[in-house]
């Protein structure tokens, strides 16, 4: 029975081939002959990047036979572990026996589903006939399998909600170099706009009404918590842990002593509880934490500051874009980083810096946010002493408006308005 729901599966995926999609801006590493891991929050669109391989392929003339996709949280696999996941290949190669020899391409999304699967994978990986990318919502999970099984021979794809760049794309804006000189410039600061109240969730995005939006979101935040954390991790204290969700989305870009937190939060709640749920969150993809730069190896209770994956969950909250857009515009360039590969850091010697880019060993950017810089001398006092301090000559202000070079203070800093910086190319 179980055979034969996979030939049904199987078959359906290769019928629905090639499967129409938005494709994301994010490499697809298509050639690579590692296992492919892509790892993300739910409805990211890990799945969708998966099609969007399998649309690449297809394009360069692999036929969809030689292709297998299936999702392991398909209902009619329920109850399916990794000692039977041999069934799959069985069922595949008793649909096309003549492909016994010939190099095929598996697709395994949200295979965490069956305990044990890092094996099966590993197996078919030394087989040396199988290109295989997996998917994951929980990015330590599947980084120690693969690490634990593979040693190494695995590369990660981390997936996240749509950046600006792709949502503009994705609303008919294809922005370029001389968009911030034409009228284009008047979509995208309308664009960005929705896209910091509502996010990068194409379900979100394209929902007909703000009621049927607060409603998807509210069920993606139940997914991770259900799906994501409680079922997975057996979490116990199902109230401490939403407490400390709603403290993170109402707190986003604040400092915040876990330490602290776990005394504040509700009764008898240890700090060793608060760091594991909050280890949780980042580890599922929906919080990120920022630490402060320190040259020294030992932080100690060093406050950090926590973000979240799309603004869309503050939203949910009740806190109005229009309310208190640097929150929405902080988080934005956070999210951005991360995206472009950065290690972001947060300043705080002589004076305060939101963002220190760490690339390699060495910092190579400061970036202050601050919509309005007229008469902010503290933010730009705190954008100096960074640049200063790592011996930048150029530092950057992410605003709403303003849009010039200026020097300060024997320094040279760049005003530049949200809406552009997002668009712009990665370094």
């Amino acid at each position: 029975m179980l055979k034969a729901q996979l030939k049904r599966i199987i078959v359906e995926n290769q019928e629905r081939m090639p499967f129409p999609l938005f494709p994301r801006h994010t490499p697809t590493l298509v050639h690579t002959r590692q296992i492919h891991a892509v790892i993300g929050l739910r409805r990211a669109g890990k799945t969708h990047f998966l099609y969007q391989i399998v649309n690449e392929l297809l394009e360069e003339g692999v036929a969809r036979e030689r292709i297998l996709f299936v999702n392991f949280e398909d209902e009619r696999l329920a109850g399916l572990d990794a000692p039977r996941l041999g069934l799959v290949l069985e069922a595949y190669y008793e649909l096309y026996p003549e492909n016994a020899t010939a190099e095929v391409y598996l697709f395994f999304d949200e295979i965490q589903a069956v305990p044990g699967w890092e094996r099966f994978v590993a197996r078919l990986f030394e087989e040396k006939r199988y290109r295989i990318a997996v998917t994951g919502s929980s990015s330590k999970l599947l980084s120690k399998e693969l690490a634990t099984a593979l040693r190494g021979r695995s590369v990660a794809t981390m997936l996240y909600p749509l950046s600006f760049r792709e949502y503009a794309s994705y609303r008919g804006l294809a922005a370029d170099a001389l968009t911030a000189y034409s009228r284009k410039r008047f979509v995208a600061v309308k664009l960005l706009e929705d896209y910091l109240a509502w996010g990068g969730f194409f379900e979100v995005q394209d929902a007909a009404s703000e009621e049927e939006r607060r409603r998807i979101v509210q069920t993606y935040l139940d997914l991770v918590i259900y799906k994501d954390i409680v079922e997975r991790y057996a979490v116990k204290n199902l109230a401490v842990l939403k407490r400390l969700i709603r403290y993170f989305v109402t707190n986003t870009t604040r400092k915040a002593s876990l330490l602290k937190l776990s005394r504040t939060l509700a009764e008898r709640v240890s700090k060793n509880t608060v760091h594991q749920y909050t280890g949780l969150l980042e580890d599922c993809g929906f919080l990120f934490q920022v630490r402060k730069f320190s040259h020294s190896l030992r932080r100690g209770n060093t406050p950090s500051k926590y973000y979240i994956a799309d603004t869309c969950f503050k939203t949910l909250t009740g806190l109005n874009f229009s309310e208190d857009k640097g929150v929405f515009y902080e988080n934005a360039v956070l999210l951005e980083l991360i995206r472009r590969g950065d290690e972001p850091f947060f300043y705080e010697e002589k004076g305060e810096c939101d963002f220190v880019v760490k690339r390699g060993a060495k910092i190579v950017e400061a970036i202050q946010v601050c919509l309005d810089p007229e008469g902010r001398e503290r933010e730009l006092r705190g954008l100096v002493a960074a640049m200063r301090a790592f011996n930048l000559s150029h530092g950057t202000v992410v605003t709403a408006e303003k849009e010039t070079e200026e020097a300060h203070d024997g320094t040279m800093i760049r005003y530049v308005p949200l809406w552009r910086w997002l668009l712009e190319p990665s370094a």
